[in-house]
């Protein structure tokens, strides 16, 4: 599992897969990259009764300490996508915390892909909202005898999200100064439970060289009147496997298998957003009250939903949303519980794409965790 999650991260954030779509071979441009050393201070916050104290210390464990190193690249907009964002940044990173519990929570890693875009420009100063995604791994999880007070990991490998925002000041011609604060939330999206994660926030502070010098924006110029848009009807196919909320102790694990049929429309070169509707057979919701495996294939096991799904679209990469309501769910009831999905997914053709999202309720708690595959059908505009 941890070997697909990191392949997928690498593949989605590498700069040869989002410049795919560049209007010129990219290896006659001068490539602007640094390296960069970021490191957090911060808080946990008291979401679950595992970090507000029911450990084997019996203390709360409320701060934490990280160290990251990112390489990437910012370019002066050689590609449309770059001049629809405004000569963003992006690369991959590598982070490791320290939780100051290490038997019960370990010293957790992760690898991600990163995106910076920029908020606004002064003369010197540069404030950006930057999004980190990626898959960490090293924990300390659960474990009935060796482990039985750390309810927030379930799994060794835990997806990472981190959101934040960034300022930039130059200290010589190659060395910026940055900081910062951000939110970090790490969850298995339900594959293996318990699974009632950890939230952090934090202030930084960070250091970013600059190989070449910082590129000259000043000339980037906009992207085409002419970019091509258009309206699509998406088939999307999913499958993953969850443990069950109610039985998060268990270890029994149910698949989930979905169709999904999406029809959106674009709205700007960044942004676009649609209808659509998702069938999904859950096989957990045949469980018997003990949370065993009942019968299977019955109609208890279909669900359909009703889902609204903004897109924000970088290049052949789109960062996914969706807010739901289960028209059919046989725990739920009819029309009676919101839903909401996450993810990440990559154009791998023109037409084909593929992807991985989490399912939620409630805004916080995961159902499930789907990978999938999906096919576009464009009209364009």
């Amino acid at each position: 599992m941890k070997q697909i999650c990191i392949y997928l991260i690498i593949y989605f954030f590498t700069p040869f897969n989002i410049s795919a779509q560049s209007e010129s071979p990219l290896l006659k441009q001068k490539q602007y990259s640094f390296l960069s050393i970021n490191y957090h201070d911060g808080n946990i916050m008291p979401t679950n009764d595992f970090v507000r104290g029911e450990n084997s210390k019996g203390n709360p464990i409320d701060s934490y300490n990280s160290l990251a190193i990112k390489f990437g690249w910012q370019n002066p907009g050689y590609t449309d996508w770059q001049k629809i964002y405004k000569a963003p940044y992006y690369g991959m990173g590598y982070y490791a915390a320290n939780f100051n519990n290490s038997i019960e929570i370990g010293n957790p890693m992760a690898l991600y892909g990163f995106f910076g875009i920029p908020v606004f420009r002064l003369k010197k100063l540069e404030l950006y909202s930057e999004l980190q995604l990626g898959v960490a791994w090293n924990w300390e999880h659960y474990d009935s005898l060796n482990n039985p007070s750390n309810i927030a990991i379930g799994s060794d490998i835990m997806l990472y999200v981190d959101v934040g925002v960034n300022a930039f000041y130059p200290i010589t011609k190659n060395l910026d100064l940055g900081i910062g604060f951000s939110f970090t939330h790490f969850s298995n999206g339900g594959f293996e439970r318990p699974n009632q994660g950890l939230n952090l926030v934090a202030p930084s502070i960070e250091l970013k060289y600059h190989f070449a010098g910082k590129p000259d924006i000043t000339n980037m110029g906009r992207p085409p009147k002419n970019l091509e848009k258009s309206n699509d009807l998406y088939i999307m196919l999913g499958y993953g496997d969850h443990q069950m909320v109610e039985h998060e102790l268990d270890t029994n694990y149910y698949s989930v298998a979905g169709l999904g049929v999406y029809y959106s429309l674009q709205h700007s070169n960044t942004f676009r957003s649609g209808l659509g509707v998702d069938f999904n057979y859950l096989r957990s919701l045949s469980a018997l009250p003990d949370g065993t495996p009942g019968e299977q294939g019955t109609w208890d096991n279909l669900t359909i939903g009703l889902i609204y799904s903004p897109e924000f679209v970088i290049g052949r990469l789109s960062l996914v949303t969706g807010i739901g309501i289960y028209a059919i769910h046989h725990q739920y009831g009819n029309f009676n519980q919101l839903y909401q999905r996450a993810g990440v997914k990559y154009h791998i053709a023109d037409n084909f794409s593929l992807g991985m999202n989490i399912r939620a309720i409630n805004f916080m708690l995961a159902e499930f965790l789907e990978f999938n595959v999906g096919y576009r059908i464009k009209w364009n505009r």
